[in-house]
């Protein structure tokens, strides 16, 4: 008590110092808090999918003649054009499990009278299958559903969005919700912890690649080769590396 007491005579005699000192070490401790949030995010905390471990980015570095579209799930030398998409989907089978297309695009979501700006996420029908992640509820989107371009007007709720917007109702399944101008039918809700696959990006809406067009205004590049908009993961193989992977793309 008497060490207390002396400490609060001293600050009461040098005020200006004393809340400088204090402002200091506010700033530092919160600094260094918001600084291991992120590292906990990035290299601690796995993403909340089967098998973490085995999922790798692709790259596709050099240079690029046409347009190239990037954003925050990476740099502009990561991003694919659709066909190249596709080729390597049915080329990669040696040694991936599995390559999966996604792209975040700015989503206006109305749903019964209820608007908001949010996110969306446009996936390849295999990118849950490759995750591994299942539904709270209905189903997830799947190969079936981005075969056909701008044939699929389908919705998977995010989690978050389904509980804080819609108060976790169970009868949204085969609802229509209005995205971009678009109806869309939801047919499933994400897991609950599951936000996409991009740090810091919370998708509201998960929608087949292949609506993008109906997504994004003026897009036509699902035929043109030299035009780079979508970002790509796979999942290796058992028994497959990383240097048989690099090997096997160059």
């Amino acid at each position: 008590m008497r060490s207390l007491k002396l400490a609060f005579r001293t600050l009461a005699k040098s005020p200006f110092l004393s809340a400088v000192a204090i402002l200091s070490l506010a700033l530092g401790i919160g600094a260094n808090a918001a600084i291991y949030s992120l590292f906990d995010q990035m290299v601690l905390r796995a993403l909340p999918v089967h098998e973490p471990g085995r999922l790798v980015n692709l790259a596709n570095p050099g240079p690029k003649f046409g347009s190239t579209s990037c954003g925050q799930a990476g740099d502009c030398d990561e991003v694919f054009s659709y066909p190249m998409f596709r080729d390597l989907e049915g080329q990669a089978r040696s040694s991936f499990a599995g390559i999966a297309a996604h792209v975040l695009f700015g989503a206006n979501l109305a749903y019964q009278r209820q608007t908001i700006n949010g996110r969306g996420l446009l996936v390849s029908g295999s990118y849950f299958p490759l995750l591994g992640v299942q539904p709270a509820l209905g189903r997830l989107l799947g190969p079936g559903d981005d075969r056909t371009i701008g044939g699929h007007p389908l919705a998977v709720l995010s989690h978050n969005y389904w509980v804080n917007r819609l108060g976790a109702d169970p009868s949204v399944l085969n609802k229509t919700i209005v995205i971009n101008g678009q109806s869309m039918t939801i047919v499933g809700v994400a897991a609950r912890g599951f936000e996409g696959t991009t740090l810091g990006a919370r998708p509201d809406v998960f929608v087949p690649l292949t609506m993008r067009g109906q997504m994004v205004r003026g897009f036509e590049g699902f035929d043109n080769r030299q035009s780079y908009w979508a970002y790509l993961f796979g999942r290796l193989k058992p028994g497959t590396s990383m240097r048989t992977c690099v090997c096997w793309l160059s």
